[in-house]
C-alpha cells in the first residue's frame, strides 16, 4: 500500500506539501501547480488518505456532534434521521449526546465536542440555554475548532449561530385560532419547563390566542418532556372537579400519555375531552383516536439544518413551514351545534 511518503517522492514535493495537498491543512495553502502534481501522484499510486492523519492536519474531524433532548423521544429520533441521512452522503459521521437544556448540561457537551474536535456541533429541539457561560463556551468552541454551532428548531438565535427554525408561538396561535372556531374556549395546557424554549412559545401563542379570543386558560401543567409526564399531567387535570374543553400538550409525547391517561380513567376522547398536540410525530400514524396536531416536517428540518453546514450558499437562518392536521381527537363543536 503506498504510503504518503511514496507520494512525496513521487511527486517531487516534500512530506509537509503532499500532507498539505492530500490531508488539508488550517494554516498553509498550496499553489494549484503543486497541488496537481501531488494529486495525480497519489492516482497513480492508488494512495489513500489516513483520516485521522487528515483531521490532525486540519484541526477538526470529519465528526458532527449532535446535541438532542432525548433518543427515546421520536421528535428526536425524526431528527437524528435527517441529519444523519444528509451526513452520510457528504462522508460525515455522526455522535449523538443528550442534554436536559439545563447550563451544566450544555456546558458538558460543548465540551465534549470540543474535546472531539467536531466538524459542527448541532443542538436539537432549539436546546441552547441562553447565559453567559454557554454564550463563552460556544465562543470558546468556534474559535479553538473553527468549526460552526447550528441550531434545529430554534429562532431567533444569535447571528454566529445558523439554524433552521420553527415558529412555535405562531404556530401555536394558529392551532388555538382553529380551536376557537371549532368551539373550544375552555382549555388547560401540559407543558414542559419553561427552560425549553419551544414549549415556552408554544405556551405562550396558544394561551394568549386562547384568552384574546374571550376563553379562558384554567391551568398550565408543568411536567416532564416523556409520555409519562403526559399521563401525569392529564390525571392532574382529571382530577379537577369539572373537566376543561380542550387540553394543549406542548408536544406530541406528551398528548401521547395524556391519552393513555385519558383511557385508563374511562374517560373519552372525543366525547368527554378534547386534546390536541405539537410536532405531528411518526408515532401517531398508530394513534386512535387520530390526535389534532401542528406538522413539522422532522426529518427534512434536520436535512435542511445538516445542509447549512455542507452548502455555504445556504441561508443562515430559514424558517420551516408547519401547518394544521386536523383529526378526530378534536371535533368541530360549532358544526355539531349548528
Amino acid at each position: 500500500m503506498a504510503t504518503l511518503s511514496d507520494v512525496a517522492v513521487r511527486a517531487g514535493v516534500s512530506l509537509a506539501t503532499a500532507s498539505r495537498v492530500l490531508n488539508g491543512s488550517a494554516h498553509r495553502v498550496v499553489g494549484p501547480e503543486l497541488r496537481e502534481r501531488v494529486a495525480a501522484a497519489a492516482t497513480e499510486l492508488g494512495y489513500v488518505p489516513n483520516k485521522a492523519a487528515q483531521a490532525m492536519a486540519r484541526g477538526r474531524t470529519d465528526v458532527v456532534s449532535l446535541v438532542v433532548g432525548s433518543i427515546a423521544d421520536p421528535y428526536f429520533s425524526s431528527i437524528v434521521a435527517g441529519v444523519s441521512r444528509e451526513t452520510q452522503s457528504h462522508d460525515l459521521r455522526v455522535t449523538i449526546s443528550e442534554s436536559d437544556g439545563s447550563e451544566k448540561s450544555t456546558l458538558a457537551v460543548i465540551a465534549n465536542a470540543s474535546s472531539q474536535q467536531a466538524r459542527a456541533l448541532i443542538f436539537a429541539g432549539g436546546a441552547i440555554t441562553s447565559t453567559p457561560a454557554v454564550t463563552r463556551a460556544i465562543s470558546d468552541f468556534t474559535t479553538h475548532t473553527g468549526s460552526p454551532v447550528l441550531a434545529i428548531g430554534a429562532t431567533n438565535l444569535p447571528p454566529e449561530i445558523k439554524g433552521i427554525g420553527v415558529d412555535d408561538r405562531a404556530a401555536a396561535e394558529d392551532l388555538a385560532g382553529m380551536m376557537v372556531q371549532f368551539g373550544y374556549h375552555d382549555v388547560s395546557v401540559i407543558a414542559t419547563s419553561p427552560i425549553v424554549l419551544a414549549s415556552q412559545l408554544r405556551t405562550e401563542g396558544f394561551t394568549e390566542a386562547i384568552r384574546k379570543a374571550g376563553g379562558t386558560v384554567r391551568e398550565i401543567v408543568e411536567t416532564p418532556l416523556s409520555r409519562q409526564g403526559g399521563i401525569d399531567a392529564m390525571n392532574h387535570i382529571l382530577a379537577s372537579p369539572t373537566r376543561p374543553q380542550l387540553v394543549f400538550a406542548t408536544a406530541d409525547v406528551m398528548a401521547v400519555g395524556a391519552l393513555a391517561a385519558v383511557r385508563t380513567a374511562g374517560v373519552k376522547i372525543p366525547g368527554d375531552i378534547a386534546l390536541c398536540g405539537f410536532d405531528d410525530i411518526p408515532t401517531l400514524a398508530d394513534i386512535v383516536p387520530g390526535l389534532t396536531t401542528v406538522h413539522i416536517d422532522l426529518e427534512e428540518l434536520g436535512r435542511w439544518t445538516t445542509r447549512l453546514l455542507v452548502s455555504p450558499e445556504e441561508p443562515i437562518q430559514r424558517i420551516m413551514p408547519t401547518s394544521i392536521m386536523i383529526r378526530e381527537s378534536t371535533p368541530n363543536l360549532s358544526a355539531m351545534r349548528g
